[in-house]
């Protein structure tokens, strides 16, 4: 048995023992003290936000003081690894805690696994409400709308969006999807003002999605008040450098986001729920601005699948980590929210961070990533025909990570990930048997797949593909 076996052998035996105890009603073996169902939980997801542009993770810039003293009162993680390089995929799970061969959501646009299916696996949402939450979720885009699936369980889902989301999404002759991405999203300080609005008249425990899509494009820009604080070069005509501007203007939408989460604060602080909300800021994926000769997201480098992931507890937890540096995941994100509050889990792959937050020691996590884009028809025409128009599959520990390619095995790259972790010296033909290690969880049933599979006939998502034209 490799190493890696012996690894999810452990994680298999410890989550039987949780359930064993869990039916007997001895939960506490389990689920650590410090738990209160009087918690308010509050998830913020900033859409294509690379960790290092953060000031808590070592940006040079200062551009993000509000997530900064969240981090610096709660604990942030160092090396959390988003499941897909896609927004709809990445926020099923994250809000799942299964990974995407699990949860079926493979793609931001296919033939199917499209979208997360309703009523089969429970998320956080849906959990919570059942237990009295209110649950309500303020969104900035059609990627992370209900046409994904992504509203089950929310009392309030409010997209900014207007008409019909199943016309947004369009196929051209060529089979190619489109959803325009200009006029379908919303500014961050807009989705804020519905939440902040929503938030005044809620007077029960709450649930809150806050989801910003700013970084993601130069669609809808910060107010020149921003760009001139943090990016004068964008605004200096004679500043011709056209990658320097895209940066200075990506580092401006972060900072108007940041400014969003500290009038998000100050709310919280003002009607006295602060003291008792549950804060959880993450992404959903980075981008490459350039790293890799690549500039946008998708693919499967540290720069795009690296999260911030940060929790600030109301009450800090004793004993209290302020970094964890183990690897984690964001299908981690929902049992520990579940377990915060007194929760089980429902079984999942996801497991629990209190126990890492309170130093305890824990067997080691394997990350697993993808990035379909042979599949998607959404796919971006800058990835077509090039070395990325492959199915890629990623399997990660602390210190080592593999880059497998489907249809081009002999690209597949292998980093040091501990020694290297730019991902500059692919190891791939100096250590042919940790390559074989780490491809055994490929390996595993229904984890590689070389088409999607195909849909019942009575699906839902079946359906909305023939109201499209297929």
């Amino acid at each position: 048995m490799t190493e890696l076996n012996k690894k999810r052998s452990v994680y298999t035996l410890l989550a039987l023992a949780c359930a064993v105890l869990t039916a007997f009603g001895i939960w506490q073996g389990c689920f650590r003290s410090g738990s209160t169902p009087k918690t308010n939980i509050i998830l913020i997801t900033l859409d294509t936000t690379r960790a290092d542009r953060l000031g808590c993770y070592g940006a040079g810039k200062a551009i993000t003081p509000h997530i900064d003293k969240i981090a610096a009162d709660g604990v942030r993680f160092d090396l959390a690894i988003a499941q897909a390089a896609v927004t709809p995929v990445s926020h099923a799970s994250i809000l799942t805690g299964l990974y995407p061969f699990e949860h079926g959501l493979r793609v931001l646009h296919g033939t199917s696994c499209y979208k997360l299916e309703e009523g089969i696996f429970p998320t956080l949402a849906t959990i919570l409400r059942d237990r009295g939450w209110s649950t309500a979720a303020f969104v900035s885009s059609f990627p992370v709308s209900e046409y994904f699936g992504l509203d089950q369980g929310f009392d309030v889902f409010e997209t900014g969006l207007s008409g019909n989301t199943e016309e947004i999404m369009q196929i051209d002759p060529k089979g190619r999807a489109n959803w325009g991405v200009d006029e379908n999203q919303r500014r961050a300080d807009v989705t804020t003002d519905q939440a902040l609005a929503w938030l005044a008249g809620e007077e029960d425990l709450f649930f809150m999605w806050l989801h910003f899509f700013d970084p993601h494009d130069n669609c809808l820009m910060p107010p020149r008040t921003v760009l001139k604080e943090f990016a004068p070069q964008f605004l200096d005509p004679k500043f011709r450098d056209p990658r320097a501007r895209a940066r200075a203007l990506y580092d401006a939408e972060v900072a108007f986001m940041d400014r969003q989460i500290g009038r998000l604060v100050d709310h919280l602080k003002a009607t006295g729920r602060w003291d008792n909300t549950l804060i959880v800021i993450t992404n959903d994926h980075g981008e490459g601005l350039g790293d890799h000769q690549w500039w946008y997201h998708r693919i499967l480098y540290q720069e795009q699948i690296r999260m911030p992931l940060v929790i600030r507890t109301p009450q800090p937890m004793e004993p209290h980590r302020q970094v964890v540096e183990e690897l984690v995941r964001s299908i981690d994100i929902m049992p520990t929210i579940l377990e915060y509050v007194g929760i089980t889990p429902p079984r999942m792959s996801g497991r629990s961070l209190i126990g890492l937050m309170q130093g305890e020691p824990e067997p080691e996590r394997v990350a697993y990533a993808d990035a379909l884009i042979r599949l998607d028809s959404n796919r971006p025409q800058h990835a077509e025909k090039s070395l990325y128009d492959d199915l890629m599959y990623c399997v990660m520990t602390r210190s080592w990570k593999l880059i497998h390619r489907h249809f081009q095995p002999e690209l597949s790259e292998l980093y040091r990930i501990d020694k290297d972790p730019g991902e500059l010296e692919n190891l791939i033909d100096d250590f042919a048997d940790k390559q074989a290690e780490l491809l055994e969880f490929l390996e595993q049933p229904g984890v590689m797949i070389e088409k999607l599979i195909p849909m019942a006939e009575d699906s839902e998502a079946r359906r909305r593909l023939e109201a499209l034209g297929y």
